[in-house]
């Protein structure tokens, strides 16, 4: 008995038909795919972005009171890395033989309460910047020793000891007793779809894109779009920066904002 196979037009037809439901099938089924892809991105670019605003906060934490600033554009800013801080004697009514600071003159060392942590070689120590005329460490102004003038520290119980390789006469005394060790400033600044982190250069009268003589670290690299904003603090409220950044890649995009609180004890 033969056997009866395919004819031409049958195979046409069923070719015809494979066709049609495979144009109503495939795009049905393309779009979870799609949808899970487009999840994933804008998961990877929450998270990039997450990271980022961490990265910034807690070098904001660690920001020398009044020293944040942003640049005109707002596609920067800039602060002053605080190494290490405490309090300083001003008194020795407590303890007479202790090494008070003097404010009245020139001084070379002064102790502080209880230990205090090492000094980064090149710290510079800074008391009550405001950021006023004549309280600015950015110009110079004598709240802060001049470059070349080494601090360390001599841990002790119950106070340590700071001295100053050569003496200074720092201008305003700090209300709470309180000083500084600033390492390097620290710069972010969006630039060309990256935003890059500027650190170990010198302190600078104005924010400069990018710091001259620092070294950069590449910290998100899919920026489309970034603003700062600044609310400098009073004497009853922190300062307070407003972080806004937008990463895009793949086709999708994610806009975030925080809001900082800024330390202004001084």
């Amino acid at each position: 008995m033969g056997q009866r196979g395919f004819t031409l037009i049958e195979l046409v037809i069923s070719l015809v038909l494979i066709s049609i439901i495979a144009a109503v099938i495939l795009p049905l089924s393309a779009s979870p795919f799609q949808a899970w892809a487009a999840t994933r991105e804008r998961t990877h670019l929450v998270m990039l972005a997450d990271n980022t605003l961490d990265l910034m906060q807690r070098d904001i934490h660690e920001a020398l009171p009044n020293s944040l600033r942003v640049s005109a554009n707002g596609q920067g800013f800039e602060l002053l890395h605080v190494a290490t801080a405490g309090r300083y004697r001003a008194s020795a009514s407590n303890l007479p033989s202790s090494d008070t600071l003097d404010f009245t003159q020139p001084d070379s060392s002064f102790q502080v309460a209880g230990p205090q942590a090492p000094v980064p070689a090149g710290s510079r120590l800074v008391i009550y910047h405001t950021g006023q005329p004549g309280a600015d460490a950015y110009a110079g102004d004598a709240v802060i020793t001049p470059p070349g003038t080494s601090v360390s520290v001599s841990s002790g119980s119950p106070e340590s000891l700071i001295t100053l390789s050569s003496a200074w006469q720092f201008p305003y005394p700090s209300p709470a007793q309180r000083y500084y060790v600033v390492d390097t400033p620290i710069s972010y600044i969006c630039s060309s779809g990256q935003l890059l982190r500027y650190s170990a250069y010198a302190i600078q009268p104005a924010v400069a894109s990018p710091p001259a003589g620092s070294t950069s670290a590449l910290v998100s690299p899919q920026i489309s779009a970034c603003q700062f904003s600044y609310q400098s603090g009073t004497a009853t409220r922190s300062g307070v920066i407003t972080l806004q950044l937008t990463l895009t890649g793949n086709g999708e995009s994610v806009n975030l904002l925080e809001q900082v609180y800024v330390p202004n004890g001084i």
